[in-house]
């Protein structure tokens, strides 16, 4: 292997390496972040996280059932549902932004978005 080969390899793994941060650098600028709630398609509540919040609950009561929607300071869930399935409460924490989780049979879902960029995937 000459010099020029050893050269050759260590620049791109050099330039696979940038790659790897300019996408990271991208996709993590998030801006204002709001949480969206929506009641059957609709926007029921648009909140500010701008803030740091220690714990917050939302309670939806409709005709088609009830959720509880708990605010923290590394996400936001859903913490509590009457479906029968429950996988909206064991989805977890979403995040960041552009993250949804959905309480299908209650109709009721909830949303991280923000102003700064609506950039979802990369692709070349």
């Amino acid at each position: 292997m000459t010099k020029w080969d050893k050269f050759l390899i260590i620049f791109m793994i050099l330039a696979a390496l940038g790659g790897f941060v300019l996408v990271k650098s991208i996709t993590s600028r998030e801006g204002q972040v709001y949480l969206v709630i929506e009641i059957e398609g609709k926007e029921y509540k648009k909140i500010s996280l701008a803030q740091p919040v220690s714990e917050k609950k939302i309670v939806i009561d409709t005709l088609l059932g009830h959720n509880i929607i708990g605010i923290y300071e590394d996400g936001v869930k859903i913490d509590e549902a009457d479906c029968r399935d429950q996988l909206c409460v064991k989805m977890g924490k979403i995040t960041k932004a552009n993250q949804i989780n959905i309480c299908l049979p209650n109709r009721v879902s909830i949303k991280l978005i923000s102003d700064e960029s609506d950039l979802d995937i990369i692709s070349y």
